[in-house]
């Protein structure tokens, strides 16, 4: 009876064994809360090259002239545009911009300029926003650089787009962060070029200039709306500090505001982080 009852015993515990359960075998079928939603592709605008029959147009690996050519396109060969940035200024004889667009073009992935294809100014693309490539350092700021911005920033204002998103301080897009970008190189801080303010906070990262909230920030220095640098949907603009002001505001100036160049106060919330001047 005693072997008996030790192997009903044995085989009871297998049994509640079986029944607990492995966490490391069996999945869940129901996804977690955290399960992140799927990313959205950004919408790509279809182009026609337009240059002449004899002088194809020069697929780049950056968005300038003196960068190496990946490849030829034809004139009046459709491409697809997935995105556009700020580059090198290029004129097709009757007007120039510093526009470039992002293409894939025979499994090969770089530049054009956007004078050069119908439909490289539409407002349906996007901003590219790759992170751009700086230097491991970067020049030193000239003294009273804070009061510099401020001063470059005010001369400013009021000049407005001369058409849709057509303004000096770059090509023909969202210009917020082109504005702002100018203004710091125009009093000496040298930052470069960025026309999606995200990539103004990455680039802040790796030079130990970028701060979350807004704790510290002062004049001279960059704001940024939204939640985060990932995308234009987190990142929504960038303004300069002229002014901390108590109860949470500051008094920031910022371009592509109505159109135009303007000084405003804003509260804190809603500033994810700032990129010291």
């Amino acid at each position: 009876m005693a072997r008996r009852g030790a192997v009903v015993t044995m085989v009871l515990a297998a049994l509640l064994a079986g029944c607990s359960g492995d966490p490391g075998t069996a999945p869940d079928p129901t996804p977690t809360a955290g399960t992140p939603a799927p990313s959205v592709k950004p919408p790509t605008v279809k182009g026609t090259v337009r240059t002449n029959k004899s002088t194809p147009l020069s697929l780049r690996a950056e968005p300038t002239t003196q960068s190496r050519r990946l490849i030829t396109i034809k004139h009046k060969t459709v491409i697809t545009l997935s995105c556009k940035t700020v580059g090198a200024n290029v004129s097709n004889g009757s007007r120039a911009s510093n526009v470039w667009n992002k293409v894939t073009w025979k499994k090969r992935t770089g530049y054009v300029a956007s004078v050069f294809v119908d439909g490289g100014d539409s407002a349906a693309l996007s901003l590219c926003q790759e992170v751009v490539a700086t230097p491991s350092t970067t020049p030193p700021k000239p003294p009273n650089v804070e009061q510099a911005i401020v001063k470059t920033a005010r001369a400013q204002l009021g000049v407005a787009e001369r058409k849709t998103d057509c303004t000096p301080y770059g090509g023909c897009m969202p210009w917020d962060s082109l504005y702002a970008t100018w203004v710091w190189n125009k009093a000496g801080d040298s930052v470069p070029r960025f026309s999606f303010s995200g990539d103004l906070y990455t680039w802040g990262n790796k030079h130990g200039r970028s701060h979350p909230g807004v704790d510290g920030v002062g004049i001279g220095d960059l704001v940024l709306s939204g939640t985060g640098p990932q995308n234009t949907k987190s990142s929504t603009r960038v303004d300069i500090v002229t002014e901390v002001l108590p109860n949470g505001r500051l008094r920031v100036i910022g371009g592509n505001v109505k159109n135009k160049v303007a000084e405003r106060i804003v509260a804190t919330k809603g500033i994810y982080g700032w990129v010291d001047a």
